[in-house]
C-alpha cells in the first residue's frame, strides 16, 4: 500500500494548486495536461480533478469559483473540499505552485527512468542503458511547465528577420506559401500575409453561395497554387462535389459533366496541363463518416491524408461548421448548442495551429421573418456576427469572418457583396465589396466582369 502511494501529492499542496487552477488559465491548462489520478490522495480530489479537466477541455478557460461550484454541486464531499480550497489557499503565487509541480513531475519521471535504465543494465545491455539514460536526461532537462520565456527584442531581431525571410520563401519549413483567397478584394487587404494557422469563416443565408466559395478556394489552392487540400463536405453527396470540381477543371458546367457532354478536345487539354499540377485535392463527404461527424473525425482524416501523401494538408475546407460535432462527444441540449458551436470553432483553430494549415469553414447564417425580406431586397443590409445563429461569441476564435450578401436583384445580375465583418489584421473591417459570380460555370469569382463594375459600386 505504501508503494502505491509513493507518488501521491500532499493535500496542502493540492489545495494551493487547485486554487490557482480554478482561477488561472495557464495553471488550469497545466493541471489538465499533467495531473493523473495516481498523484491524488482520494476519490474526492479525483472528482475535482476530472471535473476541472472536462470544463477546461470544453471551454478552453479556467472555470472560476462560481461556475465550478455549480459543476460539482451534486457531490457534497467535493463541495466541502472546494470550500476548504477557497478558504485556505487564497494568497498563493501561481508561479511558485507551477514550479513546485514541475519539480514533482521531474522527480516522478526520474524514478521511472531509474527503474527502466537499471533494468536494462541488469539484463547486461550497458550501451543501451547509457543511450536511454542520455535521452531521458535531455528530456528532463528541457521539461518545463512555465509559459514561453520572454525574448529580448533587439537581440533576437536579426535571427527572426532571417527566419521570416526563409519562411516566406518556403526554405525554412519546405512548405509552399498559403496567402491567397483567390478573390482580388480580399487578397488586396490580406497583403500577402501567411494564412497558415488561421481560421476563416464564410457565412451566408441558404442558397447564396457558401458552398461555391469553399470550392473556389479548394480548386484554386490545388490547381493554381499547387497546394494540398482536404475538403470535408457535410451536406450533399460526394458525386455532387466531385462533379463540380471536375467540371471546373474542364472549364465546363457541372450539368454538362454529369451528363458526359464534354468534348474530347477539352479532355485532351486537361491531360496535357495536369502534369504541371503538384497539389492534391481530396474530398470526403458525410456518408464516409456516418451520422455524426466530429472534429476528431476530421483530424483523423488529416492524419490519413499525411499517411497517403507524406504531408498534412496545406488547406482544410469544411462545409459547414454548423453540421459538425466537437471533440468531446457530448450530446448538447438545444439550449446549449452555442457552446457546441464555440467548441467546434476552437477545435478547428487548434487544428490549424497544430498542423500549420489554413482552415476555411462555411456557416449557414439565419435571419427570420420580416428581417429576412429586408436582407433579400435591400442592398444596404449585410450579415454580421450577430447573424451567426445560436452561436453568440463565435467570432472570437476566427481570424476572418466574411459574409456573403445577395438580394433577388443581385441574384439575377449574378453579383454579390462580400462584407468583412471581422478581419484580425489591419483596420479594414466592416467593409463591403461587390463582386460578380458565374455559378453556372463553377466560378465563384468572375474577375473580368468584376473589374468592369461601375467604380461607385
Amino acid at each position: 500500500m505504501d508503494k502505491e502511494k509513493e507518488n501521491v501529492l500532499t493535500e496542502e499542496f493540492l489545495m494551493e494548486l487547485y486554487n490557482c487552477a480554478i482561477t488561472d488559465n495557464h495553471i488550469c491548462a497545466v493541471v489538465t495536461q499533467h495531473m493523473r489520478d495516481e498523484f491524488l490522495p482520494d476519490s474526492t480530489f479525483k472528482l475535482v480533478n476530472s471535473s476541472l479537466k472536462k470544463f477546461f477541455i470544453e471551454n478552453k478557460i479556467a472555470p472560476k469559483y462560481g461556475v465550478f461550484r455549480q459543476i460539482i454541486s451534486t457531490s457534497r464531499a467535493a463541495s466541502e473540499l472546494l470550500d476548504e480550497i477557497q478558504e485556505l489557499s487564497t494568497d498563493v503565487d501561481p508561479n511558485s505552485v507551477c514550479k513546485q509541480l514541475e519539480r514533482y513531475l521531474k522527480l516522478v519521471q526520474f524514478k521511472q527512468m531509474y527503474k527502466e535504465v537499471g533494468k536494462i543494465f541488469d539484463e547486461g545491455d550497458g550501451l543501451e542503458a547509457i543511450s536511454k539514460f542520455q535521452a531521458y536526461a535531455t528530456e528532463l532537462t528541457n521539461f518545463s511547465l512555465a509559459p514561453d520565456d520572454a525574448a529580448d527584442i533587439a537581440e533576437s531581431l536579426e535571427k527572426r528577420l532571417m527566419d521570416n525571410r526563409e519562411r516566406a520563401s518556403g526554405i525554412l519549413n519546405n512548405k509552399k506559401t498559403v496567402n491567397s483567397f483567390y478573390i482580388d478584394c480580399l487578397d488586396a487587404v490580406n497583403e500577402g500575409r501567411n494564412l497558415r494557422t488561421q481560421l476563416t469563416m464564410f457565412a451566408a443565408l441558404p442558397g447564396i453561395g457558401k458552398t461555391h466559395v469553399i470550392r473556389w478556394i479548394g480548386y484554386n489552392a490545388a490547381y493554381v497554387s499547387g497546394l494540398n487540400v482536404l475538403h470535408i463536405q457535410l451536406e450533399g453527396s460526394q458525386s455532387e462535389v466531385m462533379d463540380a470540381y471536375q467540371a471546373a477543371l474542364l472549364k465546363t458546367t457541372a450539368y454538362s459533366f454529369e451528363q458526359g457532354k464534354v468534348s474530347d478536345h477539352a479532355l485532351e487539354m486537361f491531360k496535357k496541363i495536369m502534369g504541371d499540377y503538384s497539389g492534391h485535392l481530396m474530398v470526403y463527404t458525410k456518408d464516409k463518416f456516418g451520422k455524426r461527424v466530429s472534429t476528431s473525425d476530421i483530424r483523423h482524416q488529416c492524419d490519413k491524408f499525411r499517411l497517403k501523401y507524406g504531408v498534412y494538408p496545406d488547406v482544410l475546407l469544411v462545409d459547414s461548421l454548423d453540421l459538425c460535432e466537437d471533440s468531446t462527444g457530448k450530446n448538447y441540449a438545444p439550449k446549449d448548442v452555442r457552446f457546441k458551436r464555440l467548441n467546434v470553432a476552437w477545435d478547428f483553430k487548434d487544428m490549424a495551429t497544430e498542423l500549420d494549415m489554413w482552415v476555411v469553414v462555411s456557416y449557414q447564417a439565419q435571419v427570420s421573418g420580416e428581417l429576412r425580406k429586408n436582407f433579400l431586397n435591400d442592398e444596404k443590409e449585410v450579415l454580421t456576427g450577430d447573424n451567426l445563429s445560436e452561436a453568440k461569441g463565435l467570432e472570437r476564435p476566427l481570424t476572418h469572418l466574411i459574409t456573403l450578401n445577395r438580394t433577388y436583384k443581385e441574384q439575377d445580375e449574378e453579383t454579390l457583396r462580400l462584407h468583412r465583418a471581422k478581419w484580425r489584421f489591419g483596420k479594414n473591417t466592416k467593409v463591403t465589396n461587390r463582386i460578380c459570380t458565374d455559378y453556372d460555370n463553377e466560378s465563384f469569382y468572375d474577375r473580368a466582369r468584376t473589374l468592369n463594375l461601375p467604380k461607385d459600386e
